[in-house]
């Protein structure tokens, strides 16, 4: 099921080595760190989304800036989510947010009521004015415990809009002079039933894509990762194809995806916890003894907690990010204490390179985790008033 599967995706901004993590930076930026921080840490691409900055700061403010690029200082890749879960979670759970109708969503800003039309043509456009170097169709996401009609009817409406998506999509790219096109990904749905799982992911292929994303939310009540759903999206694309794994992405997950074949995986649980003074170690013996599905590599140091108030050791002694290369538990807690914004700096940098180091330990079969070497690390905005 795995052995094909692809090992680098090129892009207009550079090649992309998989498995790849790509933080949110939902809004054209990670929260508390700037785009030469992410490169510090060994982050390679971003996810972007089309229908947050389509409302805020506005596409025109974007494109007049030279492009989602430099409108944020970043020139590595770029992935914009189309706004398809978000729809999803504002729409589907509470309409007054707006409807979901045959050809388009309409979308009404909480408060002004602002409104907000999206169809699949128009969510092309707007990634092609962002710059983003993925593309992702338009899709009708849904509940996996929504009842088999209502799945049926998301994935018709999924794969129509996609057609669209994609004919759109060529139409921009035979205006472009320049020759360097964009890829483009759809996303399967179909909840819980691997029949209309199967059928999503058949006629996607036929369409014809750059790679696939998995649709719908990925979790069980109990929070655990739907392995059978994950299973089915994975046998009924080809092997070759980069399989994205949206919203994945607790470490334990990312693990147990990449055995089950995706590729890539954005989330932004690593930054969140690490505002929330949630920091992860890895257990001793990491990377040698590798990763795989079901083991417990890793515990969370609770930053916060009075028993790191002198403790002198460094958050993880075998990681090199900023924060353990220079200052120990101690000063981060003392940080956070005080309420200094650094503190959640340091903090993500280093929840992001566990994350990196948890890819290149992926990404390596001799499970070597490549050195950030001598990377810069800008000190501005350490300590102080």
């Amino acid at each position: 099921m795995t052995a094909d599967r692809p090992t680098q995706m090129t892009t207009r901004h550079g090649d992309v080595a998989m498995p790849a993590f790509l933080p949110d930076a939902t809004r054209a930026g990670v929260r508390s760190v700037t785009a030469d921080d992410l490169r510090t840490v060994g982050i390679e691409a971003i996810v972007v989304n089309a229908f947050h900055l389509m409302r805020r700061p506005g596409v025109r403010v974007i494109q007049a800036a030279g492009g989602v690029h430099r409108f944020m200082d970043w020139d590595g890749p770029i992935l914009s989510d189309s706004g398809g879960f978000q729809v999803y979670s504002l729409i589907r759970q509470n309409p007054d947010y707006g409807v979901i109708r045959a050809n388009e969503v309409i979308f009404r800003e909480p408060g002004t009521r602002e409104k907000w039309t999206l169809t699949p043509e128009k969510v092309v456009q707007i990634q092609f004015q962002l710059g983003s170097d993925i593309i992702v169709c338009l899709d009708d996401c849904t509940d996996v415990g929504d009842d088999l009609s209502e799945q049926a009817r998301s994935v018709e409406r999924t794969i129509r809009w996609a057609r669209r998506c994609k004919q759109e999509f060529e139409r921009l790219v035979g205006q472009q002079r320049d020759g360097k096109r964009p890829l483009i990904f759809a996303v399967v749905q179909g909840g819980a039933s691997e029949d209309l799982r199967r059928e999503c992911a058949q006629a996607l292929v036929e369409i014809g894509f750059d790679g696939f994303g998995f649709g719908g939310w990925p979790l069980n009540e109990d929070g655990e990762l739907l392995t059978d759903v994950l299973g089915w999206v994975v046998d009924a694309l080809p092997a070759s194809a980069p399989k994205h794994a949206l919203g994945i992405g607790s470490p334990e997950h990312v693990v147990t995806a990449h055995g089950l074949g995706y590729t890539t995986f954005d989330t932004s649980l690593p930054t969140r916890d690490a505002r929330h003074n949630r920091l992860y170690v890895y257990r001793p013996g990491f990377p040698d003894n590798g990763l795989r599905p079901g083991d417990d590599f890793r515990s969370t140091v609770y930053i916060f907690d009075t028993k790191y108030h002198s403790d002198r050791e460094p958050i993880d002694p075998t990681c090199d990010c900023p924060a353990c290369r220079k200052y120990s538990r101690a000063y981060l807690h003392h940080l956070f204490k005080i309420g200094d914004g650094s503190a959640e700096r340091l903090a993500t940098l280093h929840n992001l390179r566990f994350y990196t180091r948890m890819i290149a330990a992926l990404q390596s079969p001799d499970k070597r985790t490549p050195s950030l070497g001598t990377r810069a690390f800008t000190e501005g905005g350490e300590g102080g008033e």
